[in-house]
């Protein structure tokens, strides 16, 4: 039972994943509500995941991972609002929520993926547009965290 409901989490992000970056490579935004409704589809399925399986410290991980991420990630926006959109802290937010399932140090792998995916286009936006240039975060962060994710899932599967 577990399983099929951390399974259907994956789901709800990957939806969410595709919706986000399609709309950030079209529009250069992020939906708040794509974002947040799609996080609390997967928080809620994560906690009904460990309630089956009798694992509550799994869902206080990633509850843990998202706060930290979106700690770290708010500090960050505020001093330099004008790097980063708030979307995307969103984004990594539900991110490290789902990727902290399988422990915190996860949702931070996630990130760096995330990051590592997207440095050849903004280095390519660099070189072309100068410092004045904009990168669009989401299908890179994106695509890390389903690395990460496929890695875990494949590694240990949806409960290990």
């Amino acid at each position: 039972m577990s399983a099929g409901l951390v399974w259907a989490a994956v789901a709800v992000w990957a939806a969410m994943g595709v919706h986000v970056s399609c709309t950030d490579l079209r529009h250069a935004v992020i939906k708040r509500r794509a974002v947040w409704s799609a996080g609390m589809a997967v928080a809620a399925l994560l906690a009904a995941a460990a309630a089956s399986a009798v694992e509550p410290a799994r869902f206080g991980w990633a509850v843990a991972s998202a706060a930290a991420a979106w700690a770290v990630l708010e500090v960050a926006w505020r001093l330099w609002p004008d790097k980063m959109g708030y979307g995307d802290v969103r984004l990594i937010v539900v991110n490290s929520l789902l990727a902290g399932w399988w422990g915190p140090a996860w949702a931070w792998w996630a990130l760096t993926a995330g990051a590592l995916a997207e440095w050849p286009v903004a280095l390519w936006a660099l070189r072309r547009h100068g410092r004045a240039a904009r990168v669009r975060w989401a299908p890179g962060l994106v695509a890390g965290a389903a690395a990460v994710v496929a890695l875990r899932m494949w590694r240990d599967g949806p409960t290990g």
